[in-house]
Protein backbone atom coordinates (compact mmCIF):
# COMPACT_ATOMS: atom_id res chain seq x y z
CA UNK A 1 0.00 0.00 0.00
CA UNK A 2 1.38 3.60 -0.67
CA UNK A 3 1.08 6.56 1.87
CA UNK A 4 0.69 9.87 0.13
CA UNK A 5 0.81 12.55 2.24
CA UNK A 6 0.64 15.61 0.03
CA UNK A 7 -1.18 15.81 -3.81
CA UNK A 8 -0.88 18.11 -6.01
CA UNK A 9 -3.95 20.82 -6.24
CA UNK A 10 -5.77 19.50 -9.39
CA UNK A 11 -5.65 15.56 -7.81
CA UNK A 12 -6.89 16.65 -4.91
CA UNK A 13 -10.17 18.64 -6.83
CA UNK A 14 -10.48 15.63 -8.91
CA UNK A 15 -10.76 13.37 -6.35
CA UNK A 16 -13.21 15.18 -3.44
CA UNK A 17 -14.79 17.53 -5.97
CA UNK A 18 -13.78 20.68 -4.50
CA UNK A 19 -12.92 23.14 -6.44
CA UNK A 20 -9.74 25.62 -6.49
CA UNK A 21 -11.81 28.37 -6.04
CA UNK A 22 -13.40 26.93 -2.77
CA UNK A 23 -9.36 25.86 -1.77
CA UNK A 24 -8.79 29.73 -2.46
CA UNK A 25 -11.51 31.07 0.12
CA UNK A 26 -10.48 28.83 3.00
CA UNK A 27 -7.09 30.22 2.54
CA UNK A 28 -8.88 33.73 2.00
CA UNK A 29 -10.94 33.27 5.29
CA UNK A 30 -7.98 31.82 7.24
CA UNK A 31 -9.36 28.22 7.75
CA UNK A 32 -6.63 26.80 5.51
CA UNK A 33 -2.84 28.19 6.39
CA UNK A 34 -0.39 28.45 3.15
CA UNK A 35 2.88 26.14 4.90
CA UNK A 36 0.49 23.79 6.74
CA UNK A 37 -2.58 22.64 4.48
CA UNK A 38 -1.11 24.25 1.27
CA UNK A 39 2.39 23.95 0.17
CA UNK A 40 4.26 26.08 -2.34
CA UNK A 41 6.66 23.68 -3.75
CA UNK A 42 9.81 25.40 -5.11
CA UNK A 43 10.27 24.65 -8.88
CA UNK A 44 6.41 24.10 -9.10
CA UNK A 45 3.67 25.99 -10.29
CA UNK A 46 1.03 24.09 -9.11
CA UNK A 47 0.57 24.13 -5.14
CA UNK A 48 0.34 21.05 -3.46
CA UNK A 49 -2.27 19.82 -0.84
CA UNK A 50 -1.05 18.32 2.82
CA UNK A 51 -4.02 15.20 3.03
CA UNK A 52 -2.24 14.70 6.69
CA UNK A 53 -3.28 18.43 7.61
CA UNK A 54 -6.74 18.53 5.56
CA UNK A 55 -7.96 15.13 7.50
CA UNK A 56 -6.62 16.85 10.82
CA UNK A 57 -9.07 19.91 10.08
CA UNK A 58 -11.98 17.70 9.32
CA UNK A 59 -11.62 15.56 12.28
CA UNK A 60 -11.07 19.11 14.15
CA UNK A 61 -14.31 20.57 12.64
CA UNK A 62 -16.77 17.63 12.43
CA UNK A 63 -20.18 18.09 13.44
CA UNK A 64 -19.58 15.21 16.04
CA UNK A 65 -17.02 17.64 17.74
CA UNK A 66 -18.83 20.78 17.44
CA UNK A 67 -22.25 20.18 19.11
CA UNK A 68 -23.75 24.31 18.70
CA UNK A 69 -23.98 22.74 14.92
CA UNK A 70 -26.40 19.85 16.18
CA UNK A 71 -28.77 22.49 17.69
Amino acid sequence: MVNIECVPISTYCYATGETVDAINKRIQRGVWLDGVHVLKVEGVKERWIDLNEVAKWARKNSIANCPEALQ
